[in-house]
């Protein structure tokens, strides 16, 4: 795992390097989603966009970004919202 951040619900998207996923775990400890990425090499994830729902991933293998969207918007990003 590497770097990680959550919704407003309390699920955790983590960066799995050497997998090249983020995985979605709830605040029980359930993976609830797991997200393939180009990169096998996932280095951190934000939420920003509109309306907080594109996760962003940096990908050291590939030196770029790659993004996906969610349903749930960002905690940090809401709270900057305010």
């Amino acid at each position: 795992m590497d770097g990680m951040r959550c919704d407003v619900s309390g699920n955790l998207y983590i960066a799995r390097f050497g997998k090249g996923t983020v995985v979605k775990v709830s605040p029980s400890g359930k993976v609830l989603q797991e997200v393939q990425l180009a990169g096998k090499r996932p280095t951190n994830v934000a939420f920003g966009g509109d309306d907080g729902c594109t996760v962003y991933v940096t990908l050291q293998d590939k030196g770029n970004i790659e993004s996906f969207r969610v349903e749930t918007p960002g905690r940090e990003w809401k709270m900057q919202k305010r």
